[in-house]
């Protein structure tokens, strides 16, 4: 979506991918993500993500993109935290403990000016990209990528003749084009989810798998 699309969402409350538990593979698969346990991690288009703060509570700093100021704010009333608020042109910044939440265009996070990262966790990020916008999302992410850090990517596989996303369906196929040049891709882990999604079959889906797969950047 472009990032109007993505603010209208959050105007208008339209946040059913927002979940109030930690994303379940990222609870099972964060020593393979972050071994060293302190690392700083990257989150794009982070929203009020309660896997920001569960991350901070296990030793690592955290970086949370979002265009959405709105989502940015969410998270810091609903956690209630104290933060102190600065300009960082072309964003503006909430630090908040070991969290800093950047708001502004994720693709504005250029890495010659702002750094690499040793583990990013794509929750749902890359699903709410267009096929077109796709390659450039994932050359960034790549590129913000330290040489052999690591990218936790939680994806969705459904028909989608049946339903029009976001968020979209991105073939495990896909990722390995996208990706697959740059990085070794393991797949962690798949399982059907549509029994835990009434909404999507109110959408018109009766299949839906999610699946999680850990990107390694080549050296």
């Amino acid at each position: 979506m472009e990032p109007k699309d993505w603010i209208e969402r959050w105007a208008e409350d339209r946040i059913g991918f927002h979940r109030t538990d930690p994303q379940s593979w990222l609870v099972e698969h964060l020593p393979r993500l972050a071994p060293h346990g302190h690392e700083c991690i990257f989150l794009p288009l982070c929203g009020k993500s309660v896997d920001m703060e569960w991350l901070e509570r296990r030793g690592h700093s955290v970086i949370g993109v979002d265009v959405a100021e709105k989502g940015l704010r969410a998270f810091l009333a609903e956690q209630r935290r104290s933060f102190a608020e600065h300009e960082a042109p072309p964003f503006r910044v909430f630090a908040t403990g070991r969290i800093e939440l950047w708001c502004g265009d994720f693709f504005d996070v250029e890495p010659a000016r702002f750094g690499t990262f040793p583990a990013i966790f794509d929750r749902a990020a890359l699903i709410a990209m267009e096929r077109d916008r796709r390659p450039a999302y994932a050359k960034r992410l790549i590129e913000l990528l330290q040489p052999r850090g690591r990218l936790l990517l939680i994806g969705l596989e459904y028909d989608e003749k049946r339903m029009a996303g976001p968020p979209f369906t991105v073939a495990r196929t896909e990722v390995e084009r996208l990706f697959g040049r740059a990085c070794w891709i393991e797949t962690l882990g798949a399982k059907s989810v549509i029994d835990e999604e009434p909404r999507f079959r109110e959408r018109g889906l009766d299949a839906l798998t999610e699946y999680a797969l850990l990107l390694t950047r080549r050296a």
